[in-house]
């Protein structure tokens, strides 16, 4: 029996994973990621990834520590964001 108010578990992508990304997904993870940085450089919130749909490429930056993600979303974090994959 399910519960309702339980949460599905976030999908993560682990450094192997980043690498079977499509290109444009990346781009988008990285550019919205840089265009926050850019308008708000001056605030210590950073996020802690982007959220993005692979259908509709559909994306937002992730501020808590258990995201939310609707179905067929991809978590990327910060730290694959930042890496030299990209």
């Amino acid at each position: 029996m399910v519960n309702a108010t339980q949460k599905r578990p976030a999908k993560y992508l682990d450094p192997s994973i980043a690498l079977l990304l499509p290109p444009s997904l990346q781009k988008l993870a990285k550019l919205l990621y840089r265009t926050y940085l850019e308008t708000h450089p001056d605030l210590l919130r950073h996020p802690l990834g982007v959220a993005i749909s692979p259908v509709s490429y559909r994306a937002s930056l992730i501020f808590s520590h258990q995201p939310i993600l609707l179905p067929g979303e991809l978590f990327i974090p910060v730290e694959l964001i930042e890496s030299k994959i990209y």
